[in-house]
């Protein structure tokens, strides 16, 4: 059982992984059924990157879809649009970053890169260097074996790309039946030094959402190596009027999830303000929260 507050606290490591990952008269430019990324081969990711229309000094592109392949993971967002206020990339290099974001946000949707991608570089962080790109996407749907989930929109906005890149983002409307614990939308900012190969370091400066009331925020630092197990990561997350969230829960949780909160509560230290907290520590596929080893997996 102890298995369900670990699937609570990866939250915070999946979605700041989907961010690391992401940033490493009009004109159309020409579809493809299925493309790739420069140095990420078509055997960890493909994409079509729908219709793609000149706007300005940006682009909106219609229709994108894109797979980690092989996993049956998939993504399609209805509208994207894509500018750089340097105005550095053109229509070309901001399709391939919208795809960087798609790949980005599939791995996370994957809990972490497939075998095959976890060795191949990041794509788009050289590009996006000396840039300032920002996005928005509406009508998103991410599909895997075991659910569907949506979101109505979210956006990305890089902020500086040099010595770090440093990125605030969100999302709104996210929906999946049955997920009870996911957020109804959800903010951050990072920053990490961009590299082009493992170790990815990334620094989660915030990370906030509320679920059933209670509000959530999470900081910490993440090391990703190559290898779907080779992960470090120093986290703190904490959750105010935890008991609200429980109590709103259990009126249509089933038993394992409600056993599953009161474990996590067990679990915290209590901070300032009713709220509490948890210290987690992921090592090379093992967890430690506030100095208790936990038997499974992260």
């Amino acid at each position: 059982m102890l298995h369900r507050p670990v699937r609570f606290l990866r939250m915070l490591a999946s979605t700041a992984g989907l961010f690391l990952l992401a940033l490493n008269s009009p004109a159309l430019l020409r579809p493809a059924s299925a493309d790739t990324l420069p140095h990420l081969s078509a055997e960890c990711f493909t994409y079509s990157p729908g219709q793609v229309i000149k706007t300005g000094h940006g682009v909106t592109i219609k229709g994108m879809k894109a797979e980690l392949t092989g996993t049956q993971h998939r993504i399609s967002v209805a509208s994207t649009t894509a500018v750089d206020h340097k105005q550095k990339m053109d229509a070309a290099a901001l399709t391939r970053l919208n795809a960087a974001v798609a790949y980005a946000a599939l791995t996370a949707y994957h809990r972490g890169m497939t075998d095959v991608c976890s060795s191949q570089p990041l794509p788009e962080v050289e590009e996006v260097k000396n840039t300032l790109p920002e996005l928005h996407w509406t009508g998103i749907t991410m599909i895997r074996p075991d659910r569907i989930s949506t979101a109505s929109s979210a956006h990305v906005n890089v902020l500086s790309t040099t010595p770090t890149i440093h990125v605030v983002f969100d999302a709104a409307g996210l929906h999946s039946a049955d997920a009870i614990l996911l957020p109804p939308a959800l903010s951050g900012d990072v920053s990490f030094v961009p590299a082009s190969k493992p170790p990815y370091h990334l620094t989660i400066n915030n990370l906030q959402t509320a679920i059933n009331g209670s509000d959530v925020k999470g900081s910490g630092t993440v090391v990703a190596g190559e290898g779907t197990k080779n992960l470090q990561a120093n986290l703190h997350l904490s959750i105010g009027r935890i008991g609200k969230m429980i109590s709103q829960v259990n009126q249509v949780a089933p038993a394992k999830i409600k056993a599953a909160l009161l474990i996590a509560r067990f679990m915290s230290t209590s901070e300032p303000n009713n709220h509490v907290g948890w210290h987690i520590i992921v090592n090379n596929g093992t967890i430690k929260v506030n100095n208790i080893d936990i038997p499974v997996p992260f």
